[in-house]
């Protein structure tokens, strides 16, 4: 990791845990402009639905967990376009009455600015009825209240150690400041992460666990001073689950903060690792579902984010390392997979409690603490 380089978005989308369990769908060609034929029943059939999804795991769920059902479902066919910072880009390099994809998967640091300038339409949600089946806690954005995407959580904020190196086993963030564990610890490189781990660990030292969120946004340049007070305190700014996965089983730091779909691989392949979600301060990366303005299938997109909010798809992504907010299904993999359950929610009360990073807080502030992450936190300025 060169600490030099910036945390741009472009970055955080590389490197912010949707590369681990990410779809990528997206779709290039300009299909059938049509909005709905008919065929056997099959409300959609003969029509293109282009859509972009992110690289990777996510691809591979995507297409195995949703195309073969959607296409079966309703004659429609699915070209995936998977990418990760490009597919904004492209939607304004294409012409408004022909955008390049007829839905897409986005995250905060590109759907939010994305929104405010027009791309993205209104959703009509009595279209997308599995939506009523979402807890509240995940739609508690201003994306979803004034109804321009679908977001769900992805990627909760795990604390992962080595058991072997500790004298107990760690249950929160205020852990980390464990005088026995200073210089042992491993952080992720890109800050929308490890700033709020940190703001995590500040509030708890000051006995107010539960309120990181609120310290973010009240008190940000607070926050940063701690983290540059505590920079010392770390010994790997990792820059990939893999990076911190590899260290905390050769023993070269003791805990630390991780993404929780390559935290449940690690759990699998070495036994003497462990990870907590701690209940304070719970954060999610925020990514959504949008349908960009002007493409003739309105319809049909709408009907794509319904079936991808589905049980059937929904478990074929738990399947693949990703949570649900769907209760019935988070329910199924926490009793089939005790690590899966111990790492997401899967009671009400807990899908009540889902949260995400403090986008609005990181969102304006983005350039001036990217500056400051990488010149006075990654590296002494």
């Amino acid at each position: 990791m060169n600490p030099t380089n910036k945390t741009n978005r472009r970055h955080f989308l590389q490197t912010s845990g949707v590369s681990a369990v990410g779809a990528s769908l997206g779709l290039t060609g300009c299909g059938d402009s049509s909005e709905s034929v008919s065929t056997d029943g099959k409300p959609f059939a003969g029509q293109t639905l282009r859509v972009f999804v992110y690289s990777g795991a996510w691809e591979k769920g995507f297409r195995e967990s949703f195309v073969p059902i959607f296409e079966k479902k309703t004659g429609a066919t699915v070209i995936p376009d998977p990418g990760w910072w490009d597919s904004i880009p492209k939607l304004k390099a294409s012409p408004p009455d022909q955008p390049a994809f007829d839905l897409v998967l986005t995250d905060a640091t590109q759907g939010y600015p994305a929104i405010d300038e027009g791309m993205f339409q209104q959703l009509d949600f009595s279209k997308i009825p599995n939506v009523e089946r979402m807890p509240a806690s995940v739609l508690d954005n201003r994306v979803a209240k004034d109804r321009y995407g679908i977001t769900f959580p992805e990627s909760v904020m795990t604390l992962g150690y080595n058991r072997t190196l500790l004298d107990s086993e760690p249950m929160n963030w205020g852990n980390l400041m464990d005088e026995k564990v200073s210089g042992k610890l491993g952080l992720y490189n890109s800050f929308y992460m490890s700033l709020y781990t940190l703001a995590c660990m500040k509030v708890a030292s000051e006995g107010r666990p539960g309120e990181a969120s609120a310290e973010v946004a009240n008190n940000l340049q607070g926050v940063i001073d701690f983290a540059r007070s505590q920079r010392d305190r770390v010994k790997l700014w990792w820059p990939t689950s893999t990076d911190m996965a590899l260290n905390l089983a050769q023993k070269n730091c003791a805990l630390g903060n991780m993404h929780s779909s390559d935290m449940l691989i690690a759990l699998r392949d070495q036994p003497d690792l462990g990870a907590v979600v701690p209940e304070d301060d719970v954060a999610f990366v925020l990514l959504m579902w949008v349908i960009p303005t002007g493409t003739a299938r309105t319809e049909l997109a709408h009907e794509a984010i319904n079936v991808l909010l589905s049980d059937e798809v929904q478990e074929g992504f738990a399947r693949a390392g990703s949570g649900t907010a769907i209760l019935p299904v988070a329910r199924k993999m926490a009793a089939e997979d005790s690590a899966w359950g111990k790492i997401y929610p899967s009671t009400e009360a807990d899908l009540a409690k889902v949260a995400y990073y403090p986008y609005d807080t990181y969102m304006p502030n983005w350039d001036s603490i990217s500056e400051v992450w990488d010149r006075e936190i990654l590296r002494k300025g």
